[in-house]
């Protein structure tokens, strides 16, 4: 007797063949969720096209199969959806995130990158409290899981905070409900060997956790560029096999021509590598791309960050030529404000558009694979998530057109990219729970969430005033 997840391939093989007569065995034990007559964009390279067709999730919260027609008779299940047509499309991923300053959105709105960091890093920062980074991260993470980011690497920030303070990021990730890539942030402060203590504690006490299924894995975020610290961060790096993520190249002019000069620094260290992400990466010159592109290394495109903070637009397709990965990011709702997938693929993709006055430069199909799939492959977990497929995790989105309503549909990937919008976003899903109607979260209360977030604002400003160090003011937040 074959077994369950045996039977579940060979079905869902046969199905995406196009081969009659799929498998039709009895399941040894019931699946955790089927969702029938859905429109399904599995983004898959071997499935192009969308069909009408089913997924069934395993009690693992993993795809045990995804195929046209309808699910095999007589398959016991937990829990049947019927999706009424509605497109089923995987999560999206946010491959760069400071999840923590979605309490800050509207600041510095005349800065650019330099003037906006010193209000939030060094103004805000030094009057964050216990319990301050542990609520704004799940705000971040709710905020993000609503619009339909199922899977975030979250580029955690240490603002000189203790460990136990810097830690709630983590527990705040662990919480939310959303699959997440921990980016553990290497400081300086005070010094390289006190960071390399609170790391490998930080990384013993992960490590000896039950292994959380939200949790993909722990990757390094790095901010110095002094030899020493790189030196540190590449050690590192080695010794436990993580990959590293690095803002570098984000801001124009003379700063990024400083910042170049730092490249060779990288390639001393070692770091320029296929665990080398880069976050942001807009003023490369042509022979760093083509080292990064034959070292394997990715970047994560944060268009709307890059608009909003005027820094600068990267040139995608001179980076595919190179050969360096692509993925999407949303950065911080500090600086992209909104955690919408749908405005930053269309505020990339536009933007190429209006540089190279060509609409096929980068069509929509390509842009909804960044912000899933590419993303995935950037980060090293696309065997995990990413697309529809049987044995990655059941993370996706119900997306109806219909509602609001966007007009019929001639070319579903360029509905889904240039007409919708988070008011056509259905439902979400997370291992096969359903975990946002709507955009509601339904695991937590996000009014009370918002409430304590706003209040928390509220202390900052009130510590900010009382020291006489306040340099500016913004309007409290909503939910």
């Amino acid at each position: 007797m074959i077994s369950l997840a045996t039977w579940f391939r060979w079905s869902a093989a046969l199905a995406l063949a196009g081969v009659a007569g799929a498998a039709r065995a009895q399941p040894a034990a019931p699946a955790k969720l089927i969702v029938r007559n859905a429109t399904i964009v599995t983004l898959e390279d071997s499935q192009p096209d969308p069909f009408l067709g089913y997924l069934v999730v395993g009690a693992d919260g993993r795809i045990a199969a995804v195929a046209p027609g309808e699910p095999p008779a007589g398959l016991a299940t937990r829990e049947t959806y019927d999706a009424g047509g509605k497109v089923v499309m995987p999560g999206f991923l946010s491959g760069h995130s400071h999840l923590w300053q979605s309490a800050f959105r509207g600041i510095a709105p005349d800065q650019w990158v330099t003037g906006w960091l010193l209000l939030i890093h060094r103004t805000y920062g030094p009057f964050f409290g216990a319990g301050d980074p542990y609520y704004f991260t799940l705000h971040g993470a709710l905020d993000y899981l609503r619009h339909g980011i199922t899977t975030t690497f979250n580029y955690s920030q240490n603002l000189n905070f203790t460990p136990a303070l810097y830690e709630e990021e983590f527990q705040a990730e662990l919480d939310a409900g959303a699959r997440f890539i921990f980016g553990y942030a290497l400081s300086a402060r005070p010094d390289l060997a006190t960071s390399r203590k609170n790391f490998e504690a930080f990384y013993a006490r992960v490590q000896a956790l039950p292994p959380p299924p939200l949790l993909l894995k722990v990757s390094l975020v790095g901010e110095g560029f002094a030899p020493d610290y790189l030196k540190y961060a590449a050690d590192l790096m080695r010794e436990h096999g993580l990959d590293i993520q690095m803002h570098y190249l984000e801001a124009p002019g003379a700063a990024a021509v400083k910042q170049q000069g730092s490249f060779p620094d990288l390639q001393a260290a070692g770091l320029v590598s296929s665990k080398l992400v880069f976050a942001h990466f807009i003023h490369p010159t042509d022979a760093m791309l083509q080292q990064v592109g034959a070292a394997g290394g990715g970047m994560i495109w944060n268009p709307l960050s890059n608009g909003r903070l005027g820094s600068g637009l990267a040139d995608i397709p001179q980076y595919q030529k190179a050969g360096v990965a692509i993925g999407m990011g949303l950065d911080g709702q500090a600086s992209a404000d909104i955690a919408d997938p749908f405005e930053n693929m269309r505020m990339g993709m536009y933007g190429l558009r209006m540089k190279y006055q060509n609409a096929t430069v980068m069509m929509p199909i390509d842009v909804l694979k960044l912000h899933t799939i590419g993303t995935a492959r950037v980060l090293g977990v696309a065997d995990q998530v990413g697309t529809l497929r049987p044995g990655k995790y059941a993370d996706f989105l119900v997306v109806d057109p219909a509602n609001i309503d966007t007009g019929p549909v001639t070319d579903l990937y360029a509905t889904l990219v240039f007409a919708c919008k988070i008011s056509n976003l259905d439902r979400v899903y997370v291992g096969g729970e359903f975990v946002v109607d709507r955009g509601n979260p339904r695991q937590h209360d996000m009014a009370r969430i918002s409430a304590e977030v706003r209040t928390r604002v509220e202390g900052i400003r009130a510590r900010l005033s009382d020291s006489k160090r306040s340099q500016t003011s913004f309007s409290p937040i909503t939910p």
